[in-house]
């Protein structure tokens, strides 16, 4: 009698800590650590251009960037669109309420000190995050060849997990080429206006134009596809 006493126990255990664990794994705060890679994938068939540093943010609500259709909020994406320099934005997102972790990529792997990232070298950008369910992840990096175009997910964010599913994978198809609207267009990889060109920071003819996609402005220019100038790729453990 005292063996089935045990046994009955040790099942009921078993049982419980099978709820326990399910309970777990069905917590709304689960969290993951997530890496970002971005690759430089430009060749002389598509607008060889160099990536510039830029900033991530962690957050739970929209348009912590920019919002598409709306002026540059003055938080520092003309910096990052015109010039590649994520500084102001990353400053200020340290202030921003719904944001939970932000930083800047702005080291090439195997590089031993900060700068743009170059076609062909083989190398990326990476950073790390950490995340719970219901968090979206933004970033931004400055196409140099341009004189206010960078790449950047929805200006909602990315959703970081589908359900309880992180996400995993090759993102690119999730990036889009936006014009920050800051400064008038010139043709891509010749304009004097443009980074690699340009007397200094911030030079150019302002716009005062809102955000938009590349593909919705009508500046009588040719832009390659997204996926033939960059490639990015997220994995979580």
């Amino acid at each position: 009698m005292k063996s089935k006493h045990m046994l009955l126990a040790t099942i009921l255990m078993g049982i419980l800590l099978f709820v326990g664990c399910s309970d777990d794994d069905d917590d709304d705060t689960i969290t993951r650590t997530f890496t970002i890679r971005i690759e430089n994938i430009s060749d002389s068939s598509a607008l060889p251009t160099p990536l510039a540093p830029g900033p991530f943010a962690v957050h739970t609500t929209p348009y912590v960037i920019f919002q598409s259709g709306q002026n540059d909020f003055g938080d520092g994406l003309e910096a990052i669109a015109e010039d590649g320099d994520p500084t102001m934005l990353d400053g200020n997102l340290a202030n921003h309420a719904n944001v939970s972790e932000h930083g800047v990529f702005n080291t090439p792997t195997n590089a031993g000190e900060p700068g743009p990232l170059f076609p062909g070298s083989g190398e990326a950008y990476e950073f790390t995050f950490t995340a719970s369910r219901g968090d979206r992840i933004s970033f931004a990096t400055m196409l140099v060849q341009s004189n206010d175009l960078f790449f950047a997910p929805s200006d909602r964010g990315l959703d970081l997990f589908n359900g309880y599913t992180p996400l995993n994978g090759d993102i690119t198809g999730q990036i889009m080429l936006w014009d920050a609207g800051t400064e008038v267009n010139e043709q891509p990889g010749v304009g004097p206006n443009q980074a690699p060109r340009q007397s200094g920071p911030n030079t150019g003819p302002t716009e005062n134009g809102p955000v938009r996609l590349i593909s919705d402005v009508n500046d009588g220019y040719v832009y390659p596809p997204v996926t033939s100038l960059i490639r990015v790729m997220i994995s979580s453990q």
